[in-house]
């Protein structure tokens, strides 16, 4: 089942660097994109699932999805590396990327939350957006629906309808609505929607432990789209009991996978990986 995280004012989703502040001024080697990692939906559902009392641990889900929904029209897109959202819109492929004017800068202050004080020296820098102002550029009109999108394989995960909680960046409140996104229609082409992660890339083969996958740089011919690169970085795929996870070799959506899978790569169930037909 299909639920959307729609974030109770601007979000922050960052995915590695270091953000601080300088007498120079403000220093940010952080990058942000317009969805969150895997691990930051892991964690969401993990917490979900515990406050609500379905279980002890997080379901297994694949995404996350961009989704906004107007009077007109409908956007489903997956993350297109870097800063960049790949939608289809009415049947049609746009390639959407977020400008730095786009992103709220914004100033914050750590706090020690046993002693009830700010830690000294903690003053450190997030770049934020409104999702509800991204989904109006994409859908051109003004949102009634949106955000992050995830599909949940656990019936049990009915329960979670409604609920608000912590999510991403300085922890700020998103509330959990069910959709039902309208797949029909489009290119019908493949596409990995989030990082794979895996152990080793050639000649267009992505491997890991227990499998491998045929992947391709994505082409629109009839929009002119094309992401002519298959870009690679370094990920850890999360926490775990309070521990840091692995760093692997990750595979950047947005490529073609030609394989007729679900999801390739490591720590799939954990959203890893995941391919939609779109």
């Amino acid at each position: 089942m299909y639920f959307l995280i729609k974030p109770l004012g601007s979000s922050a989703f960052k995915w590695g660097g270091v953000s601080s502040i300088l007498i120079s001024g403000a220093v940010n080697t952080g990058y942000y994109e317009p969805v969150p990692a895997p691990s930051t939906i892991y964690g969401f559902l993990k917490y979900a699932y515990i406050i609500m009392g379905i279980g002890s641990d997080a379901p297994e889900f694949s995404g996350p999805y961009f989704y906004a929904k107007g009077k007109e029209s409908e956007a489903i897109c997956v993350h297109s590396y870097p800063s960049g959202l790949l939608c289809r819109i009415q049947g049609e492929m746009c390639l959407f990327k977020i400008k730095e004017e786009q992103f709220e800068h914004r100033i914050g202050i750590a706090l020690d939350r046993k002693q009830k004080i700010t830690k000294e020296g903690y003053v450190y820098m997030q770049k934020m957006l409104d999702l509800s102002f991204i989904s109006k550029e994409i859908l051109g009109e003004e949102p009634e629906n949106y955000g992050v999108m995830i599909n949940v394989l656990d019936d049990s995960a009915e329960k979670l309808k409604n609920f608000v909680g912590p999510f991403g960046g300085e922890s700020r409140p998103a509330k959990v609505y069910s959709v039902e996104p309208e797949f029909a229609g489009g290119i019908k082409k493949k596409l990995l929607a989030s990082p794979a992660l895996i152990n080793s890339i050639s000649d267009k083969k992505a491997e890991w432990k227990c499998g491998h996958a045929e992947i391709d740089i994505f082409k629109d011919e009839g929009k002119k789209i094309i992401i002519d690169k298959i870009s690679v970085r370094m990920l850890s795929a999360g926490f775990d009991n309070g521990k840091r996870l692995p760093m692997f070799l990750a595979i950047m959506p947005t490529v073609e996978v030609k394989d007729n899978v679900k999801r390739i790569g490591m720590y799939s169930e954990k959203g890893w990986g995941s391919v939609v037909e779109i």
